[in-house]
C-alpha cells in the first residue's frame, strides 16, 4: 500500500470496479422478473458481503506494515466489518441488506478518518467517500424495492 498523494490507478480499477456488481444487483432488483429479481438480491447480498469481509482483510493487511496501525483499536475496527459482513448473509433479505449498507457507510466514514490519522493508505482519503457510498445506494435501492 501507498502513502502517495494520487490514487494509484490499480485502486482506482479494483476500487471501483467491484461496487459495478452492486449497482447491476439494484437494476436486477427493480427491473427484472420475480425470478430475476430474487436472483440478483441473494447475489449482491453475496457479493456485498465477500467485499466487505475483504475490506476487513484490507485493513489488516496494512496494518501489519505499520506499527501505529497495529493499536488494539486500529485492529478492532476491522471486527464491525466482518460481523456486518456476515449478518448480510445470515439475516433474512431485508436485514441482510441493511447490514450490509451499514457496513460500507460505516467502512466510508472509518477508512476515510484513519487515512487521514495515517492508519490507512492516505488515499483512501478520497477513494473511500466515492467509492462506498455506489455500494450504500445500490443497496438502500434494494431494500426500498423489497418493502415496495
Amino acid at each position: 500500500m501507498s502513502d502517495r498523494e494520487t490514487t494509484p490507478l490499480p485502486s482506482i480499477i479494483f476500487g471501483y470496479g467491484p461496487m459495478l456488481p452492486f449497482v447491476a444487483g439494484a437494476l436486477g432488483v427493480w427491473l427484472g422478473t420475480p425470478a430475476w429479481q430474487a436472483l440478483a438480491l441473494w447475489l449482491t447480498q453475496v457479493w456485498g458481503a465477500l467485499i466487505l469481509a475483504f475490506v476487513a482483510g484490507v485493513r489488516r493487511g496494512f496494518a501489519f506494515e505499520r506499527e501505529r496501525a497495529s493499536t488494539p483499536v486500529e485492529i478492532a475496527t476491522m471486527i464491525p466489518y466482518v460481523v456486518l459482513a456476515g449478518l448480510g448473509v445470515l439475516l433474512p433479505p431485508l436485514w441482510g441488506v441493511m447490514a450490509l449498507a451499514l457496513g460500507f457507510a460505516l467502512a466510508t466514514l472509518i477508512d476515510t478518518r484513519a487515512a487521514k490519522r495515517g492508519n490507512a493508505p492516505a488515499f483512501f482519503a478520497r477513494l473511500r467517500p466515492t467509492q462506498f457510498p455506489i455500494a450504500v445506494l445500490s443497496l438502500l435501492a434494494i431494500a426500498a424495492r423489497a418493502v415496495v
